[in-house]
């Protein structure tokens, strides 16, 4: 028996670190769960659940059983009965939160020939914020000799060679925990009401670039990864034709639609290519060369406009006309700056670039599998088509968020961020704004811009008045923005957008709102309207 006797050096897991919103609530603990193990060889599986009343599945990887039947089973003392205290990452918001923290997985063959510091039973982040900063969460192995017997069970251990793990670092999320739960509640409501294919929404600080609410819609329970996800739990969440495990506040990649005309004033007026007195005059359709008709949403005549005015009642010709007479080329060089069809470096895995509005990219589009376009550029039709945020631009809910807090905050880009600041050995390391852009284009020309979308809030002929009538002061810009093949009515499908912030006086709040295949904007309108009387 002493011979079967074997000593080994075993790891000791740390605990991950725990997961906060800005206002020290949990978002991810670590919660002891009981394990039980039975060794075939000695024990019969019939005969233990008549004597214990539980059932034991060979199929499972864990059967988890309660602390009272812990207790029972140890009282026992059955011979290859094996019963294990063990730590299990926890998410108590679940669907609320899961696209932002992701979860953690058992590390798997890949993960380990990838890292070579994994050890077999190890666990660590596979989505999201768990993923992102795994290294900061995952704490310090440790180690101690065992002396196990022939049925695996440890008769000694050697104290003097044990080394301590060292637990992980708590991190604090941008993340208000109260925005979150009740953007998530509104985005799932209006996308059942209207029967989208999904939405998205996102509250920034337009000061710093924090992140305080990001929301995707459908969503997931987190806590089913944990363990292992069963195939048939999996199947069902891969074959949802609304993709619940698509992050779409990161990288659902549609086209913009009317919010992109901040975008188009903002670079006109910093181009010169524009004035705030520039007048250009709506009659509900023009002819562009070649006879191509370009007109305003169901050929409204709106007569002469400047761009406040113009931003207040969305017209499609006073942008095209900006775009002409400012050339593609110059708004690519602004729309760059801006972020269009560049990552804006947020803090967890999974955004998608977009695309930007050029010539290089429809042609090389063209070329590479998209049928339904012509590899040539038509310096009219396929500029104002960009004006309006339709043609080839795409871009996502992120990239749509930032540059409204820039054009809030006066013209500076910030990296988003999801992380506050996180706990190393009881001092907080507070995280650092980054900028990636600022001071191109004048505070001037944004204030036009500005005061054009409260215009579109206040004005007599403005588009967003539903938020008129709220405890703050609110600036936005909406956008149905049409996709794909039209129907047999002739009528397209769309996206409804809208961008905004508020206290228009003094910006705080910027906010995105998507609901991909909603309609009409004004939906996305009510929604935040709703969401920000929730918040006041």
């Amino acid at each position: 028996m002493a011979y079967d006797n074997k000593i080994s050096k075993e790891i000791i897991f740390p605990e991950r670190g725990l997961i906060y919103d800005r206002n020290g609530r949990v978002l991810a603990e670590n919660i002891v769960v009981y394990t039980l193990e039975l060794n075939r060889n000695k024990v019969d599986i019939d005969n233990f659940k008549k004597l214990t009343g539980i059932e034991y599945s060979q199929d499972k990887a864990i059967n988890e059983i309660s602390r009272e039947e812990a207790i029972e089973i140890k009282s026992l003392n059955l011979d290859g009965v094996e019963i294990r205290e063990v730590s299990r990452r926890s998410y108590p918001y679940k669907e609320i939160m899961a696209h932002i923290l992701g979860y953690v997985g058992m590390a798997t063959s890949e993960d380990m020939k990838l890292d070579k510091t994994l050890d077999y039973n190890e666990k660590l982040g596979k989505n999201g914020v768990e993923a992102y900063y795994n290294d900061l969460l995952k704490g310090i192995k440790g180690e101690i000799y065992v002396e196990r017997n022939a049925l695996s069970k440890i008769v000694d251990e050697y104290s003097s060679s044990r080394v301590d793990a060292v637990n992980g670092n708590n991190l604090i999320l941008t993340i208000d925990i109260d925005f979150q739960k009740k953007l998530y509640s509104k985005i799932k409501e209006y996308s059942e009401k209207y029967r989208t294919k999904g939405g998205a929404g996102i509250i920034q600080d337009v000061n710093t670039g924090e992140i305080l609410a990001m929301v995707s819609y459908p969503s997931y329970d987190n806590n089913l990864f944990v363990d292992g996800i069963s195939s048939k739990e999996y199947t069902k969440l891969i074959e949802d034709s609304r993709s619940p495990l698509l992050n779409r506040a990161i990288a659902a990649q549609l086209p913009p639609g009317s919010t992109f005309k901040i975008i188009v004033g903002a670079a006109g007026l910093e181009t010169g290519s524009i004035t705030p007195s520039t007048e250009f005059y709506s009659s509900g359709v023009i002819k562009l060369s070649g006879g191509m008709s370009f007109q305003e949403y169901a050929r409204k005549s709106y007569g002469s406009l400047n761009i406040k005015e113009a931003l207040m009642v969305s017209s499609n010709i006073f942008f095209c006309r900006t775009m002409l007479r400012m050339k593609i080329e110059k708004f690519i060089a602004y729309a760059d700056k801006f972020g269009v069809g560049k990552y804006t470096g947020i803090d967890i895995f999974g955004e998608a670039k977009g695309r930007m509005p050029s010539p290089e990219n429809k042609i090389w589009l063209a070329e590479n599998g998209a049928t339904w376009l012509e590899p040539i550029w038509y310096p009219e039709g396929d500029s104002c088509n960009s004006a309006i945020g339709q043609g080839i631009t795409l871009t996502t809910p992120i990239q749509l968020v930032n540059i409204t807090s820039s054009i809030a905050n006066g013209g500076t880009v910030y990296r988003p961020r999801l992380l506050l600041k996180y706990v190393h050995n009881g001092r907080e390391i507070i995280m650092e704004n980054e900028i990636k852009e600022k001071n191109f284009i004048k505070d001037t020309n944004l204030n036009i811009i500005r005061e054009g979308m409260r215009a579109s809030v206040i004005g007599g002929r403005g588009i967003s008045t539903s938020l008129r009538h709220l405890p703050v002061s609110v600036a936005a810009k909406t956008g149905t923005a049409e996709f794909g093949k039209k129907d047999k009515y002739g009528y397209d499908q769309t996206h409804a957008w809208v961008v905004g912030f508020f206290p228009y006086e003094k910006p705080k709040y910027s906010f995105v709102i998507l609901l991909e295949g909603g309609g009409s904007s004004s939906r996305a309108s009510f929604l935040i309207r709703d969401f920000i009387r929730s918040i006041y």
